[in-house]
Formats: C-alpha cells, structure tokens, sequence
C-alpha cells in the first residue's frame, strides 16, 4: 500500500476531466496519478510539466527514452506501466526490453539513434550532463527541439522515479516486472 492514501471516487471533477483526455475508456487511473493529485498543486504541477503528450519524438525514440529511464532509476512500476502500454506500439523486442534494463547502448540491440539516445540517457543519469562526443552522436540524429525533449524526459521521470520510491507505490495490477538477468 502507498504511504499517501491515493484519491478515491469520486474524484474532483477537473481531475476525472484530465483523466478521460489521458487514460484509455474505462480504464482506472493509475496509482501514480490518484496519489500525486491528493495535492491540488502536486497534481498541478506534475500534469503541467507538459511530459504526458505527445512531444518532437516518434513514439518508439520516446518510450526508449522513458523505458532506460525508468530502468535505470530502479522504478519497475513506471517501467512496467509503459513495457505493457506501449512497447508493443513502439515495437520493442523482448531483447531490447530487458537490454533497457540490464543492457547499454552498445549492446548489439539497438540502432545508431537509438544508441545515442540511450547513451545520452545514462550520461544525464549517471553524471548530469553530455560529454561533446555523447552531445554529437545525439545531435547527429535528433535536431535540438527532440534533444531538448530527450533531456526534459529524462528528468521528468526521474521525478517520477522518486515519486514512486518515497511513496512505495504498488505495481499497477498485469504490469510486468522488471525481467530476470541472464
């Protein structure tokens, strides 16, 4: 159980407004946004970040950023929400799902954008900045709006990240788990 007791129904009306714009018909609302929105300005500030639309990247670019992200970060609840949403849509292979969590760019799963993507993810993660070398293999494939995006999603979710960690969120129910190591 969360350490914040999420928003049960019936929820405030501008919040069940924002969530027919953004859950599919008839599903729930996910613990992570029933519990941000216990705050008037959490919810605020969380949904305005602008991170939950579609933004300059192609879905697939997007959800690598996301899925390394999360991975990296140790939030298997995020990461499985968006395996099981959207890594179908986005054509994840089984090999590059897991390589999100226990591989690296250069690990044979990946093309050279995708490479640089996750390679500059790591780098923000693991150092908070882009070498020039990580900078220009990223900028050899995505032009600066979807750069600007890569790093605002990164960040964006490693708040996510910590959202989920401080407040032990459960796992949405059917989401997968983060997958055994070879």
């Amino acid at each position: 159980m969360s350490r914040i007791t999420p928003l049960a129904k019936p929820y405030p009306p501008a919040f069940a407004d924002a969530m027919t714009k953004t859950m599919p018909p008839g599903a729930e609302p996910l613990v992570l946004f029933t519990t941000v929105a216990t705050s008037d300005r959490a919810w605020e500030k969380f949904s305005g970040g602008g991170m939950l639309s579609r933004g300059p990247l192609g879905l697939r670019d997007r959800e690598i950023v996301i899925d390394r992200t999360t991975a990296k970060t140790g939030c298997e609840y995020e990461w499985g929400i968006h395996v099981q949403a959207f890594g179908p849509k986005a054509q994840l292979t089984p090999a590059q799902i897991a390589s999100t969590v226990y591989g690296d760019a250069y690990d044979g799963n990946w093309s050279a954008a995708e490479s640089a993507l996750i390679a500059a993810v790591d780098a923000l993660l693991d150092r908070k900045r882009l070498s020039d070398a990580e900078h220009a293999a990223l900028a050899g494939h995505y032009d600066e709006a979807q750069q600007l995006e890569i790093v605002q999603l990164v960040g964006f979710y490693h708040g996510v990240a910590l959202i989920c960690g401080a407040f032990d969120l459960p796992l949405e129910a059917g989401a997968p788990r983060f997958p055994e190591k070879d």
